[in-house]
């Protein structure tokens, strides 16, 4: 459960990080979106199921999590409002990353 929610942890940072730089994007299918943002908005999503569902009663746990939902939520929102070429740039470089964080945590 603690990788799980270290790489949801790390993938929402990436996605802020982007977002901060000029790009970003909110959930599974946000009006405005790029198909790309869209399937990168998906996969964390899953990520953020799993370790929710991981959690299981863990008031600590969600405690964690929480913030981070908020957080995505609102880059998402970011992110359908950038150009389209912005909004690929940022979600390719926040799936790439999402990528290299699951490869490392062996998930």
């Amino acid at each position: 459960m603690k990788k799980t929610i270290l790489a949801c942890s790390l993938g929402l940072m990436a996605l802020a990080l982007t977002a901060c730089s000029g790009e970003e994007k909110s959930a599974s299918s946000v009006p405005g979106a790029t198909e790309t943002c869209n399937k990168y908005f998906a996969e964390v999503d899953d990520l953020v199921k799993k370790a929710t569902e991981k959690a299981g009663d863990s008031e600590a746990a969600k405690a964690q999590l929480e913030p981070m939902l908020k957080q995505f939520d609102d880059a998402k929102k970011q992110i359908a409002t950038l150009p389209k070429e912005q909004q690929d740039a940022a979600c390719k470089a926040g799936s790439d990353a999402m990528a290299q964080i699951k490869q490392a945590m062996g998930i």
